[in-house]
C-alpha cells in the first residue's frame, strides 16, 4: 500500500492537476502519435473524448483512420456492433441492413481505375467513417434522401431562400478524400468502390493532397457528338479538411466546392501537374441558380444544352424534408414478383415496396417482365395502371413505404411544369432573391 500511495504521489508531483488546454494541440499530437505508429488512434470515441476535453479549435472532430489490418484479421468489424438509436420516425420502419455477401457491386459504367473493395472490414470502416461525418446514426447510405414536391409541401420553397439546378439522370454518389490513393465512392446500395488515378490537391502546385474530406454528387454521362464522356458533378459537401462545412449555407459550401476543389484541380490540370487524360473521370461542380430562374431551366432552350438526361429538378436547403425534386412524370422504385394463380395459367405482376409483406401495387403481366423477376424496377403511373419504365440494376432495394406514399400524393395531384412557374412567379415577390 506504501509502494502504491509513494507512486501515486509521484506522479500528482510530476503532472499537475490542472494541464492547461493550450498545452495539447489535438491534430498535432494526433499526427505524431500516427507517425510513431501507423495509423495512430484508430478508435473514433478515444478521439472524440480528446477534442471535447482537450482542443480549443472549431473541429467537428479528428477523423479516426482506417482501422490496421493486425487489428481486423481476428475481428470483422460490422455497422450492426456501431448502430445506436436513432429517434426519427422512420426508425420504426424496417431498416436496410447490409450483409458481408449482400451483392455483386457493379458502378455505373465498367472503367479500370474503380474497383469495389471486397474486403468487408474495410467496408464497413469506411461506411461508419462516412456516417459519422453527415452525423448518422443508422447503418444505411448517410446522404440526404429529396422528396416529391407536391400540393402539400411546395410552399416550404417560399419560406427560405431555395436554389434550383436541373435533376441530372445520373448516379448518386457521394466521395471521400481520405488522402491521396484513398479515395472512395458510396452508392446509395453502401456499396464502396475505390478510385484510382485520381487526385484532388490543396494547392494548384500540388504541394499536399486534400484529406479528410466528404463531398456529394453524380456521376453523368455526357454525350459530345458522339463520344461518351464521364463526370462527377459535385453538389454539396459535408466534410472539408477534417472541418464541418455541412452547416453553413448552401451558398457558402457551393463556393467552397468551387474554389477549393474543382478550380484548384482546374489550374493544377492547366499548370501539367495532373494529366487529365489518365483520370477515370473529370469533376465538375454543379451549377445552382436563384429560384426565379426555373422557367429558363425548365425551357426547352436550356434542356438542349445539356448532354446527359435531365428528368427535373431538386430543390436544396438543408437535409432530407427540405430537400425537394420535381419531376413532371413521377416514378416509384418497385421490387417485382411475379405469382402465378393457383389453378390457373394466369400470371400476376406484383409491385412491393421496402420492408412491406403485402404488394403496394400491381401491373398487367407480360413476357417481357420474367427477366426482372425479384429485381428493382422503375415504375411510371398512367391512367389507372403502372408501367414499366427501365430496369434498374444499380438499385438493391425498393423504395421506402413513405416515399412510395408521397409519390403518389404527387401523381394523384400533379405539380406541372405551368403550374411550377405559375407558382413560383406568383410568390417570389413575397422573398428576398
Amino acid at each position: 500500500m506504501s509502494n502504491t500511495n509513494t507512486f501515486s504521489s509521484s506522479v500528482q508531483t510530476y503532472y499537475p492537476t490542472e494541464i492547461p488546454s493550450n498545452w495539447i494541440d489535438c491534430p498535432r499530437k494526433s499526427n505524431i502519435i500516427a507517425a510513431a505508429r501507423s495509423p495512430g488512434i484508430y478508435k473514433q470515441d478515444y478521439l472524440d473524448k480528446l477534442i471535447e476535453k482537450f482542443s480549443t479549435k472549431n473541429f467537428i472532430s479528428i477523423l479516426a483512420p482506417l482501422r490496421p489490418v493486425w487489428c481486423l484479421e481476428n475481428k470483422i468489424v460490422t455497422l450492426n456492433e456501431k448502430k445506436r438509436k436513432y429517434n426519427d420516425k422512420d426508425d420504426q420502419k424496417p431498416n436496410k441492413v447490409f450483409h458481408q455477401q449482400n451483392s455483386n457491386p457493379v458502378f455505373a459504367v465498367d472503367l479500370i481505375d474503380v474497383k469495389p473493395i471486397c474486403f468487408q472490414s474495410i467496408i464497413d470502416n469506411i461506411r461508419l467513417k462516412c456516417q459519422q461525418m453527415c452525423g448518422w446514426n443508422r447503418s444505411t447510405f448517410p446522404g440526404s434522401q429529396p422528396v416529391s414536391m407536391d400540393y402539400t409541401n411546395y410552399q416550404t420553397i417560399f419560406l427560405s431562400p431555395y436554389m434550383v439546378s436541373w435533376k441530372a439522370d445520373g448516379t448518386r454518389y457521394m466521395m471521400l478524400i481520405e488522402s491521396e490513393n484513398k479515395i472512395y465512392m458510396l452508392d446509395r446500395n453502401n456499396d464502396v468502390f475505390q478510385i484510382n488515378h485520381l487526385y484532388f490537391p490543396k494547392d494548384s502546385d500540388c504541394t499536399r493532397h486534400l484529406t479528410n474530406t466528404l463531398i456529394d454528387g453524380e456521376f453523368v454521362i455526357d454525350n459530345d457528338h458522339g463520344i461518351k464522356i464521364y463526370r462527377y458533378l459535385v453538389y454539396d459537401i459535408v466534410i472539408y479538411e477534417n472541418e464541418n462545412v455541412g452547416q453553413r449555407s448552401f451558398t457558402e459550401r457551393l463556393d467552397i466546392i468551387r474554389h477549393s476543389i474543382v478550380n484548384i484541380r482546374n489550374e493544377a490540370i492547366a499548370k501539367g501537374h495532373i494529366n487529365k487524360s489518365l483520370e477515370p473521370f473529370s469533376i465538375r461542380n454543379k451549377e445552382f441558380w436563384d429560384l426565379s430562374t426555373t422557367s429558363k431551366l425548365l425551357s426547352p432552350a436550356f434542356q438542349s444544352k445539356i448532354s446527359h438526361g435531365c428528368d427535373g429538378l431538386p430543390y436544396h436547403s438543408g437535409r432530407s424534408t427540405h430537400v425537394f425534386k420535381w419531376k413532371e412524370n413521377n416514378t416509384i422504385d418497385f421490387r417485382l414478383q411475379i405469382r402465378q394463380t393457383r389453378g390457373s395459367q394466369e400470371k400476376n405482376a406484383l409491385l412491393y415496396v421496402h420492408g412491406m409483406s403485402k404488394p403496394f401495387a400491381s401491373m398487367r403481366y407480360s413476357p417481357e417482365l420474367d427477366q426482372y423477376k425479384n429485381q428493382i424496377i422503375e415504375c411510371y403511373y398512367h391512367s389507372g395502371e403502372w408501367y414499366l419504365y427501365r430496369h434498374r440494376p444499380d438499385k438493391l432495394y425498393p423504395n421506402a413505404l413513405t416515399t412510395a406514399d408521397g409519390v403518389t400524393t404527387a401523381i394523384k395531384r400533379p405539380i406541372t411544369k405551368d403550374i411550377l412557374c405559375s407558382l413560383i412567379e406568383e410568390n417570389i415577390a413575397f422573398n428576398n432573391y
